[in-house]
């Protein structure tokens, strides 16, 4: 056995994506974590105080809400799921709570004759 050859059917590895939990976030704790502006830079161009702004915010909330990984083995599709499969359980819905919410009997042949072509 090779271990080190790719199978086919082996997905690879997805960037980890990251995010900051919503519930974390407090915007009385975000305003005092920033603190007050000092003097100083008051009177300095626009440039180095976006710069600065940015470095303090983004230190601020990285003490509040800290950058989490998003878990990558949420919801995968199978293989087999295609878009033409969803659109057609899609279809098959919308006609069973069309019947549900109507009860007629026309609707009811309409959904049973859905099912029956694509069974």
């Amino acid at each position: 056995l090779d271990f080190g050859t790719l199978l086919p059917h082996c997905r690879e590895a997805e960037p980890i994506k990251w995010f900051r939990p919503r519930r974390l976030m407090d915007p009385e704790r975000f305003q005092r974590e920033l603190g007050e502006i000092p003097d100083s830079l008051v009177h300095n161009p626009s440039e180095p105080l976006v710069a600065i702004w940015n470095r303090v915010a983004t230190e601020a909330l990285d003490r509040i809400a800290p950058l989490r990984p998003l878990r990558g083995d949420g919801y995968r599709r199978a293989p087999w799921f295609t878009e033409e499969l969803q659109e057609t359980k899609r279809q098959k819905r919308r006609l069973e709570r069309r019947w549900r919410a109507s009860n007629s009997e026309s609707d009811r042949t309409l959904f049973r004759s859905f099912i029956r072509t694509y069974l």
